[in-house]
């Protein structure tokens, strides 16, 4: 008896994964990466087989995420379906979309071989079904990243050509510097402009100090200390903390340019401009491409200093090379021994309290005793009592365990479906509920200008590096004008928010802070501290303490108002 062997039909669905690094409503928008694989899945066949659109597909959508690594939420989950055999292609709008990186595409090819799935792209003659669509696939990716590089290299090649002029190029001076518009003749005999720094006396009398004293003192902790006992200020009027200390000790714009300095730079791989003969000891040092923002957040991070660029300014410098290397050599070495963040940090209200009398974070401070419980004990300190060791304030210290389980009894209370924000919240989620207070969609409106405007400057801040020396000036005062603008924005918004009544948020947002109290509320002792700690932030604004006691201020609620006043108890290190 003879047998037919059957083919067995691949029940794995087909994905759809999309990715579009920031929300902008236009464009290659979500959505319209995702109509445009499903008309491409509708064009094709698969193992002969027509795929149905409703039922043998499933859409993986990341928003907000580059594709400079893999780290994505959904594509991780994508990447975990194919490991458990749901998944049998990836449609996808373009091969950037995936991975645009050599490295992580290979990785991510090697795992679809593995489990024989396709990759097909919905705008490019790509697939991976045919080794020639494989290769091709390769090949793409190849030089998808031959071309970032060399848009990387294009604009490394223009910071060596502005490191030649040793130019200011626009932004927040350094302490002890004003920028200063220069006008020159350039080869073309066209008149032009360039902006160099010049010195204010009186902010680099602090800046002399500063380092002076660094030279002598043991750390950033001691010198942070010092400074605060002194009543040393930075060029706002605040305190020095250990960011802006360690923000003037590590920029190279006040050093001479000296052949010690030069010899450092080589040393640690920057890119040095010019030849060690240049770095007389005239002029100080100007430094490029040290920093950039943290996608999304606007947070400034420091780049590799191989990506950094040395050149000789026009400024005149302040401190020795050899100085400011011992000190960097110090930084280094001690890493300030004396600082360390608790290993078992369970304080809620950490990064959240402040001192009511100076206004600074009251941090904890972690015992080696514990209570009946088993719970570590601890209090919370205001940090400049700490750092300046009592001369700038002296708020009571307060028992942490005590703020911590008052607030918990607080929340515990405004989270019950019995409770007047819970109901505020269930109301503004209903779909039939319409009544959106008029400051609300104010705030709304000016919040997106707000954030417009930075996008705006952080464009023309990158177009400096491109443009003919004689349009910097005009881009800089587009950057002001923007600059002022937000300014404004940022007293109106002030202003609104004091005034917005407890209709705290809009419909969607409502709708998921309710979905978050319904949902980790009722399972919130289980969860660990840094989660406790994000979702107490959703209902509280801000908490402060006097060292007597404890007022927590909700999200929403008039600041004419007092909200809840806890008595606290001190601790007896106070």
């Amino acid at each position: 008896m003879r047998y037919e062997k059957k083919q067995m039909v691949d029940s794995r669905k087909v994905a759809i994964y999309s990715r579009k690094s920031k929300f902008t409503g236009k464009g290659e928008s979500i959505d319209n990466q995702i109509e445009i694989c499903k008309r491409r899945i509708a064009s094709a066949m698969f193992d002969g087989i027509n795929i149905d659109l409703e039922n043998d597909i499933v859409i993986y959508e990341d928003e907000g995420f580059t594709g400079a690594n893999t780290k994505r939420p959904q594509f991780q989950k994508l990447m975990q379906d194919i490991k458990d055999k749901k998944i049998r292609g990836i449609v996808f709008y373009r091969l950037d979309r995936i991975s645009r990186d050599v490295k992580d595409f290979s990785d991510i090819l090697r795992t679809l071989n593995d489990y024989n799935v396709f990759l097909m792209s919905a705008t490019e003659n790509i697939e991976t079904a045919t080794p020639s669509g494989k290769a091709m696939a390769y090949m793409t990716s190849v030089f998808a990243q031959l071309e970032r590089d060399t848009i990387a290299e294009r604009i490394r090649d223009n910071m060596l050509e502005l490191a030649k002029t040793g130019r200011w190029l626009g932004g927040d001076t350094p302490t002890g510097f004003t920028s200063e518009a220069v006008g020159f003749i350039d080869d073309e005999g066209k008149k032009r402009k360039l902006f160099k720094l010049d010195q204010l006396e009186n902010e680099m009398q602090t800046i002399d100090l500063l380092f002076e004293k660094m030279d002598e003192l043991p750390g950033i902790s001691a010198m942070q200390t010092y400074s605060q006992k002194e009543g040393i200020k930075t060029k706002n009027g605040c305190n020095y903390n250990r960011t802006s200390l360690m923000r003037i000790f590590n920029n190279p714009v006040y050093v001479i340019a000296d052949k010690d300095i030069y010899n450092y730079y080589k040393k640690l791989g920057a890119n040095v401009y010019g030849k060690e003969e240049d770095y007389n000891g005239e002029y100080g040092i100007m430094p490029y491409n040290r920093t950039a923002k943290k996608g999304g957040t606007g947070e400034v991070i420091y780049k590799d200093i191989s990506e950094w660029v040395i050149a000789v300014g026009k400024h005149q410098g302040r401190i020795t090379g050899k100085q400011f290397i011992a000190i960097q050599e110090k930084l280094i070495r001690n890493a300030d021994k004396r600082y360390r963040k608790p290993l078992s940090n369970k304080s809620l209200l950490s990064g959240l309290l402040r001192c009511s009398h100076c206004g600074s974070f009251m941090r904890p401070k972690m015992k080696q005793v514990f209570d009946e419980d088993g719970r570590k004990r601890f209090y919370y300190m205001c940090e400049l009592k700490d750092t300046s060791r009592k001369a700038q304030c002296q708020c009571k210290n307060i028992n942490g365990l005590e703020a911590d389980d008052e607030v918990m009894k607080v929340v515990k209370e405004l989270v019950s479906p019995k409770s007047k924000f819970y109901a505020t919240i269930k109301e503004l989620a209903n779909p039939e509920f319409k009544t959106i207070d008029a400051d609300i969609k104010k705030i709304r409106m000016l919040e997106d200008r707000y954030r417009m405007n930075e996008k705006d400057i952080e464009t023309l801040a990158n177009r400096i590096t491109f443009v003919d020396v004689g349009a910097i000036g005009d881009i800089t005062k587009q950057i002001t004008k923007k600059r002022e603008n937000n300014t404004k924005i940022e007293q109106d918004l002030k202003e609104l928010r004091g005034n917005t009544p407890n209709e705290i948020c809009d419909q969607e947002t409502a709708r998921v802070m309710l979905d978050i109290l319904n949902n980790y509320y009722s399972i919130f002792d289980t969860l660990e501290t840094p989660a406790q700690r994000d979702l107490i932030r959703i209902l509280i604004a801000s908490a402060e303490s006097d060292g007597e006691e404890l007022t927590i201020n909700l999200i929403g609620a008039r600041n004419d108002k007092s909200i809840n006043k806890i008595p606290c108890g001190t601790d007896s290190n106070s």
